[in-house]
């Protein structure tokens, strides 16, 4: 039975904040087997060669941080050259800036657009206590994601026809390359606002503004599969807190 798209949010979102809680790595072992099984499990085969694409991404961002990091003193040192000292914290840090990727794009592979928008309106009709009914959550999620989907592609476009026409430029190397790269920014960026104004267009003809109430968030329901995974998000809180606590 398919998830509700507020349970893969909600999952996501704890997962991220509970482990900012984490003291010794065998919590983190926990977490990366946990999302390893669910990866294994519910990712097909193309959703799970999808999430492997980005490992540039999920090592680079995390690598930069940790570099920086190596400049100051954050707790006990484990290594030290120099100017450089790696803490305890500088590797939690780090594991936790890749765990986060890995939440966000798994989020973004399991879940299409529309959904989470739409889960993200029924979530804010339940913290309302049923006063909020618009379509102006989803109506700026799903531009938002517009915008960047139009990015991605379009840069790809662009980075393909720069590498073909420099090609036979061998002389362009280093700092000009980056400048380069930098002038392409502006359009990729102006064609992505303008195919994101073009589905906000598209979204009010249909219906989609503020104050409209397209949706019936009364009858989006949980389901028995949505209760499991919260109790399994229950037993994982209160057997951490007993490990911690207790060994």
């Amino acid at each position: 039975m398919k998830l509700d798209g507020r349970t893969k949010l909600i999952t996501c979102i704890f997962l991220t904040l509970f482990m900012f809680s984490f003291h010794y790595y065998w919590q983190y072992g926990v977490i990366i087997g946990l999302f390893v099984i669910i990866v294994t499990t519910t990712f097909s085969a193309e959703q799970r060669q999808q999430l492997l694409q980005h490992w540039k991404l999920v090592t680079f961002l995390p690598s930069l941080n940790l570099f920086a990091n190596l400049f100051f003193v954050n707790g006990p040192v484990l290594w030290s050259w120099g100017w450089l000292h790696l803490t305890n914290l500088d590797l939690q840090i780090f594991i936790r800036i890749a765990l986060l990727l890995m939440f966000a794009l798994a989020l973004t592979i399991k879940t299409t657009p529309q959904e989470l928008a739409l889960s993200v309106g029924k979530i804010f009709h339940s913290v309302s206590l049923g006063r909020y009914n618009g379509a102006g959550v989803p109506l700026v999620i799903i531009i938002m994601v517009a915008f960047i989907n139009e990015f991605q592609a379009t840069f790809v476009t662009v980075q393909q026809a720069y590498k073909l026409r420099s090609s036979s430029s061998s002389n362009q190397r280093g700092w000009q390359r980056v400048k380069e790269y930098a002038f392409l920014l502006q359009p990729i960026i102006l064609i992505s606002m303008k195919k994101a104004d073009q589905v906000a267009d598209a979204l009010i003809a249909k219906g989609y503004h503020h104050n409209s109430s397209l949706f019936d968030y009364q009858a989006i329901k949980y389901h028995v599969m949505d209760i499991m995974v919260y109790l399994v998000l229950i037993l994982i809180f209160v057997g951490n807190w007993y490990l911690v606590k207790h060994f």
